[in-house]
C-alpha cells in the first residue's frame, strides 16, 4: 500500500507494507503477561489467584529447574497452568515443547482448553507422523503417554530420538503405570497357548523344585497361584526364553515391549500362574526414552502424587524436585471429595 505526503512543496510516496514489516513485536515470556496477550474465547475469564501465584513463582525463582514437580489440587485450573507454562518456554525459543496426557480422552479435553485459551496447539489425529509445528517449535504437541512411552515410539529410542525442549506430564501419578507396563510383557494362557505352554515347559523341572503342588495348580490352570522363576534358572536359560520370545515377537502382547528388553533381558524377572506369564524389570530403564530423559526441562503436574519415590528411582528426577514441589502455599486447606446419595444412606 501507497500513499503520497507533500514535503516541501513536493509530493513523496511512502511504502506502508515496509514499515510495517519493520515492526517486530517480542512474544511475551512471562506466563502472566502472556495470557493477557491470548486471543481467547469470550467464556475464558481472568486467572485464578492460584494460577497467578504458582506461574509467577515458576517464573522468577524455577525457570531454569530442569526437573520441577507441581502440585495443585483439583479445580485449580493446572492444565492452563501447563500449557502457558510450555508457551512461555516455546516464547523463549527453547524448542520443542510436549504436553502428555494420561489417556486419549484427556488429550481431547486439554486441546479444548487450548482452543478456548488460544495457545497455539498441534495433536497427532489420525496420522502418526510428527507435526512439524511440533519439530519446528511454534505449537504445543498434545498427546497421551503411550504413544512416546514404547519400544516402538515414534519419538525413538535409546540414541535415536526426537530432541525437545520441555516435556509436561499432566495426571502424572496416572501415567506411572502406563510407564511401567510399557516395559513389561504379559502373556495370557487363554489368547496365546502355545507360547505359554512352551514357557512352561523351558522352566518346568525348576519350578517343581520350588514347589511341586503350587507347580501342579497352575498346570491345572488355577490363577489364584503364581511362582516365581528363581534368577539362576532365569540367568541360565535366558538365551532360549529370548529364542521363544524373538519368534512370537508380532504377537501383539510382546510386539511393543520386546525392543525395550531384548538385550536386558538379566534384568528382568518372570512370574508364572495358572492364567498368564508376566515378565518385567526390576527397574524401568527410562533413559531408553530420550525425548523425556534428556528434555531441557522436565515437569509433573499432579492433584496428587501417590509414589513420590518412582519419580526419583524410575524417571530419575533429582530427590530435591521431589522434596520442593511448586504449589500454592497461600492454600490453607484440601480435603477428599466425598459424594452422598442419599437413598443409601436412608430411604426416607
Amino acid at each position: 500500500m501507497f500513499c503520497r505526503e507533500t514535503i516541501g512543496g513536493s509530493l513523496r510516496a511512502i511504502d506502508f507494507k515496509k514499515k510495517l514489516a519493520s515492526r517486530t513485536i517480542t512474544p511475551k515470556t512471562n506466563p502472566i503477561e502472556l495470557y493477557g496477550t491470548l486471543d481467547r474465547k469470550s467464556v475464558a475469564g481472568p486467572l485464578r489467584p492460584a494460577q497467578e501465584i504458582v506461574l509467577s513463582e515458576w517464573y522468577t525463582k524455577r525457570r531454569a529447574d530442569k526437573d520441577l514437580i507441581i502440585k495443585l489440587h483439583t479445580g485449580e485450573g493446572k492444565t492452563l497452568v501447563g500449557l502457558l507454562l510450555l508457551q512461555s518456554l516455546l516464547n523463549s525459543k527453547e524448542g520443542p515443547c510436549l504436553y502428555i496426557c494420561p489417556n486419549k480422552y484427556l488429550v481431547r479435553q486439554v486441546c479444548s482448553e487450548a482452543d478456548k485459551f488460544g495457545i497455539p496447539f498441534c495433536t497427532f489425529g489420525e496420522s502418526t507422523e510428527i507435526p512439524n509445528d511440533f519439530l519446528a517449535g511454534s505449537k504445543i504437541l498434545i498427546t497421551h503417554v503411550q504413544k512416546i512411552f514404547n519400544g516402538r515410539s515414534v519419538f525413538g529410542t535409546d540414541n535415536n530420538y526426537i530432541k525437545t525442549g520441555a516435556v509436561l506430564m499432566d495426571d502424572s501419578h496416572a501415567c506411572i503405570d502406563t510407564i511401567k507396563s510399557a516395559f513389561t510383557i504379559s502373556i495370557s494362557k487363554s489368547e496365546n497357548p502355545e507360547i505359554y505352554s512352551k514357557i512352561l515347559t523351558l522352566f518346568n523341572d525348576d519350578m517343581i523344585e520350588q514347589g511341586e503342588g503350587s507347580w501342579l495348580d497352575i498346570q491345572a490352570g488355577d490363577y489364584n497361584t503364581f511362582m516365581a522363576v528363581p534368577y539362576w534358572s532365569w540367568n541360565n536359560k535366558k538365551t532360549e526364553m529370548l529364542k521363544i520370545l524373538s519368534a512370537a515377537q508380532e504377537n501383539s502382547q510382546i510386539y511393543y515391549t520386546w525392543p525395550l528388553m531384548r538385550d536386558q533381558i538379566e534384568n528382568y524377572c518372570c512370574y508364572i500362574s495358572g492364567s498368564k506369564i508376566e515378565i518385567s524389570p526390576y527397574n524401568v530403564s527410562i533413559r531408553t526414552f530420550g525425548s523425556f530423559s534428556y528434555a531441557t526441562h522436565r515437569i509433573l503436574m499432579s492433584a496428587t502424587t501417590q509414589d513420590d519415590s518412582f519419580f526419583v528411582k524410575g524417571l530419575e528426577f533429582r530427590p530435591e524436585a521431589v522434596k520442593n514441589p511448586l504449589r500454592n502455599e497461600k492454600q490453607k486447606w484440601s480435603g477428599e471429595k466425598m459424594l452422598i446419595i442419599p437413598s443409601l444412606v436412608e430411604e426416607s
